[in-house]
Order: C-alpha cells, then structure tokens, then sequence
C-alpha cells in the first residue's frame, strides 16, 4: 500500500544515517591497504636480495618475484578506494574534506596504474622515461596536499590526529624531495621512511572509520535492546 505524500517510514531513517557496516568494512580495507605493503616490502627484499638501503620500492616491482609488489600495490589502492567510500559516507569537513576524499580516489588509480604498468609495459613514447617513474611522479602532490586538506575536517573527531595528517604532510615532501637529491646507494630507504609518513594519515583515517563504525553498531544494538 502505498503511504501518502509527506510521510515517512520510520524504517526509511535508516538510509539517510551513516551505514556502520560500510564504514568497518571500508575502515578495515584502509588498514590492510597500509599493513600489507609493509609485510610485502620485507619479504620482498628478503627473498630476492634485495639491498633494503639502497633498492627502491620500484626495484623489488621488478623480476620474477614483481607479483609480491604488484599484489601490495592493489591492496594499497583498494585500502585508499575504501578510505575514500568512508570519507564520502561519514563527511566531516567541507570543501577541503572533499578534495581529500578525491585525492584518496586519485591515489588509488595511480598505485593501481603503477601495479599493472609494470605487468603490462615499461617505457612511455616520447622521452624514453618509463612510464611507472612518470607515475610516482603525480604520487608527490597528492600525498603533500591530500592529508593537509583533510587536516581540519578531522579536527572535530580527534584533535591531535590534525597534527598527525600535517606531520604526515611535511614528512613525506621532506624525505620524497630529500630522495630525489641523495646518492643512489641510501635513496631506497629515504623512500622507505617517505612512504611511512604518509602512514600517519592513512591509518589514523582507518581506525578512525573502524571505531566509528563499531561504535555505531554498539549504539544500535543498545538502542534495539532498550526498545526491545
């Protein structure tokens, strides 16, 4: 039957309320999206050899065992679609907060085009450059500038996590310039330590969306329980 204009289901709150289940889910992926690259990184260099100081994430994609990386480069970019899908659903700032959630989306297109060029072709036409170093390239605005725009919106839930995206921020354009000006033999690991500042705005993000979602699933069942 169908119910009169201007009236509404109580059920139907339910839809324009935030969805514990896809903040968890999304929450949870962010933090595999950041946890399994770092096993990946070790273990990689364990079994091919690698020199952890002076060998680039770049050069473990390479080789026989490439599928190691290629397999955390898409865990990282599903983690950061996730995080992206969560920062949509749970919006906590303005403008600002949507051009993180867009930069997020961005960096998951780019480390999956990292992942499959590095299946699929190695240099671009034109200058010879191989087309995964032009992509690590558009890495350096999005990681710099993503959690800055991100900083202030977060600042409502967890006021020192603002503090943590800026230091997220500065860390990684501080070691991702310093690894464009050291000598080869020591610019894996400033890579490295680059790649885990950004660490500092992506897990805070994830455990935060965790949290809320588990929280509002508690709250939900309470509230079931009391009018039960």
């Amino acid at each position: 039957m169908l119910r009169e204009a201007g009236t509404r289901d109580p059920d139907d709150e339910i839809v324009v309320q935030e969805r514990p289940e896809l903040l968890t889910f999304c929450g949870f992926a962010g933090l595999l999206g950041s946890i399994i690259p770092i096993i990946a990184i070790f273990y990689a260099t364990q079994v091919t050899q690698h020199d952890f100081i002076a060998d680039t994430i770049s050069d473990l994609a390479r080789g026989e065992k490439k599928w190691i990386m290629d397999v955390a480069f898409y865990f990282n970019a599903a983690g950061m679609l996730g995080l992206a899908i969560a920062s949509a659903h749970a919006h906590l700032g303005r403008a600002a907060w949507s051009m993180g959630i867009l930069f997020l989306a961005f960096l998951a297109l780019v480390v999956v085009l990292l992942g499959l060029w590095d299946e699929f072709g190695a240099t671009a036409e034109g200058d010879g450059m191989a087309v995964h170093t032009q992509l690590t390239f558009a890495l350096g605005p999005l990681y710099l500038v993503g959690p800055l725009f991100m900083a202030q919106g977060v600042a409502g839930e967890h006021p020192h996590m603002r503090w943590m995206f800026i230091i997220a921020a500065i860390g990684w354009f501080v070691f991702a310039v310093a690894f464009k000006l050291v000598p080869t033999s020591i610019d894996g690991i400033l890579e490295k330590i680059g790649i885990g500042a950004t660490y500092l705005w992506t897990i805070p993000l994830s455990l935060l969306f965790l949290n809320r979602g588990r929280r509002h699933l508690r709250d939900g069942h309470h509230k079931r329980h009391q009018q039960g």
